[in-house]
């Protein structure tokens, strides 16, 4: 029997595997990616260079179960994006499993909606920072919105 692995580490793996997912994912789409650690540029996880040489951010969000994204506001920040990343649960015996999920959002289209969703719940208080599962459905695969 293998040991429960913590709510922390399994919160830290999935940040992880969203974050070459979505590094993956821009590579294939011929940018060019630069991990930032998170220790120096705390506002994003991706430095990102589009094909025209012009320079953006992505901070990158991942979840393994359909909660809502835990995402605070931040001050405005020239060229920052957003990738929020569902990973499918892995097959129990199946040979295949769901596609990942992928929804991208402009700064001001997160900030919008950790607004609402605040607004919408005013005795929250920010407990809960950030917004429903089902509020980034609109933007799923919206990669068009990156520099090109």
């Amino acid at each position: 029997m293998e040991p429960k692995e913590s709510l922390s580490a399994k919160r830290t793996r999935t940040q992880w595997a969203a974050q070459f997912l979505t590094a993956s994912e821009l590579v294939r789409r011929g940018y060019t990616v630069s991990f930032t650690m998170g220790n120096h540029t705390p506002d994003a996880d991706l430095m990102v260079g589009a094909p025209s040489h012009r320079q953006f951010w992505v901070d990158v969000k991942g979840l393994s179960a359909k909660a809502g994204w835990l995402i605070r506001n931040k001050a405005d920040r020239a060229e920052l994006y957003y990738v929020l990343v569902y990973l499918a649960p892995l097959p129990d015996g199946r040979h295949s499993r769901q596609p990942d999920r992928f929804f991208v959002l402009t700064q001001a289209e997160t900030n919008d909606l950790i607004d609402r969703f605040q607004s919408a719940r005013p005795n929250n208080k920010g407990t809960m920072p950030g917004f429903n599962w089902r509020d980034a459905h609109p933007y799923e695969d919206a990669w068009h919105k990156l520099p090109q």
